[in-house]
C-alpha cells in the first residue's frame, strides 16, 4: 500500500478555492488492485479540487495509455486512453450511503485518500471492447489467429440445427 500514498491529500488546513494535483499512473499502482484486465499502464491523472463551505468538487482527467489484451485476437493491445470524471464529496456528521457520484466524510476526517476514484476514473474511460484497431489505435490483430477464428465458425455453421432442438420446435409447432 505504500505506492498509494501519493494519492493521499490532506484536507485539513486546505484553503476555499481551486487547488491542482498531479499523480502519475503506472504498474505498480495497478498491483494494488485486484483486476486482471489492467495489468499495466502509462498515465498521466490531473486533479482540480474545489475546496468549498460544505463540500469539495473533484475533477479528475486521465490521460495515458493502458496496457492490455485484446478481445479479439488476444495479442498484446496498447490502448490510448483520455477520459474526465467528477466527484462530489460532501461533508457531514450523519451517515449518508454514498453513491456514485457523491462521497460523504465526516467533518473529522484530515485526509481522504484518491486512489480508488483514480483507478475508477481510468477503468470507466475505456471501452467496453478491447480491441486492435488500425483507425482508432494504429495497430493489428494478430492474423494468423483471425484465420483460425474464420475457420471455425465457417465449421459451426456447416453443423446445422441439431436434431433435439428440432425436436423440441416441433412438440411446440403441434400445440396449434
Amino acid at each position: 500500500m505504500d505506492e498509494l500514498t501519493d494519492f493521499v491529500i490532506p484536507i485539513v488546513g486546505l484553503k476555499f478555492g481551486e487547488h491542482s494535483y498531479r499523480f502519475k499512473v503506472n504498474r505498480q499502482f495497478f498491483k494494488e488492485f485486484d483486476n486482471t484486465d489492467i495489468q499495466e499502464g502509462s498515465l498521466q491523472v490531473d486533479l482540480i479540487l474545489k475546496k468549498r463551505s460544505n463540500h469539495m468538487e473533484l475533477m479528475f482527467r486521465a490521460q495515458g495509455s493502458i496496457h492490455c489484451q485484446c478481445d479479439r485476437c488476444g495479442g498484446d493491445l496498447n490502448l490510448p486512453l483520455d477520459h474526465q470524471e467528477i466527484r462530489i464529496v460532501k461533508f457531514s456528521q450523519e451517515d449518508f450511503d454514498n453513491t456514485d457520484d457523491v462521497l460523504v466524510i465526516g467533518r473529522e476526517d484530515h485526509q481522504i485518500n484518491v486512489s480508488h476514484i483514480v483507478y475508477e476514473t481510468i477503468f470507466l474511460g475505456l471501452p467496453i471492447r478491447k480491441f486492435h484497431n488500425q483507425e482508432t489505435n494504429g495497430q493489428t490483430c494478430d492474423e494468423e489467429v483471425i484465420k483460425r477464428l474464420e475457420e471455425y465458425q465457417k465449421k459451426e455453421s456447416n453443423k446445422g440445427v441439431d436434431d433435439r432442438w428440432s425436436a423440441l420446435k416441433k412438440i411446440l409447432t403441434d400445440k396449434d
